[in-house]
């Protein structure tokens, strides 16, 4: 089921026709239906209950709070499997690359979504940091450069080698003021 999704989400033809459809069905029902609707409908004063406005502005209310959540909410990564890769940029984000072989491929992180590698082969990868997570990388670099800074760097990245980063804790208001 979830390729058939796929195939008539990622096929243009099938969208075409599909939005083509509905907007002549639009059509059909406004001008075949036009008098009646305007008789059952427009030409009547329709009034709501006042729970009725109610429930629609605890809606509306609802939504502006929860649409930042929604919105920022991270996307499925996209799988690649078994695919090959040579002499090439590849940008990683968003995507899971299960039983792949790169060879000298440079794999590019940006940092803007997650990236996911399992049973791949790499010979000689090139890293290349952009966007996002190159902008943390000139800031451990420049971090780096004070030396009261250095012992915080290097044990990131000793726990990056134990696979354990800390969890990241909300700054407090006081730092922004």
């Amino acid at each position: 089921m979830e390729a058939l999704i796929r195939f008539l989400q990622n096929n243009p033809i099938i969208i075409l026709v599909m939005f083509i459809i509905s907007v002549l069905s639009g059509l059909m029902g406004i001008i075949l239906g036009w008098k009646k609707f305007n008789e059952d409908f427009l030409s009547k004063s329709i009034t709501l209950p006042v729970y009725v406005y109610l429930i629609i502005l605890f809606v509306v209310f609802l939504a502006i709070i929860f649409w930042p959540a929604i919105k920022n909410r991270p996307k499925p990564l996209r799988t690649i499997k078994g695919a090959s890769f040579g002499v090439q940029r590849i940008v990683v984000d968003g995507k899971r690359f299960v039983n792949c072989t790169f060879r000298k491929t440079e794999l590019v992180f940006r940092g803007e979504a997650g990236v996911g590698f399992e049973g791949c082969s790499l010979t000689n990868p090139g890293f290349t940091f952009d966007g996002p997570a190159a902008n943390t990388a000139k800031i451990l670099k420049l971090l780096y450069t004070i030396p009261e800074m250095r012992p915080l760097i290097e044990n990131t990245f000793e726990a990056i080698k134990k696979g354990k980063l800390p969890k990241a804790i909300p700054p407090s208001d006081a730092a922004e003021g």
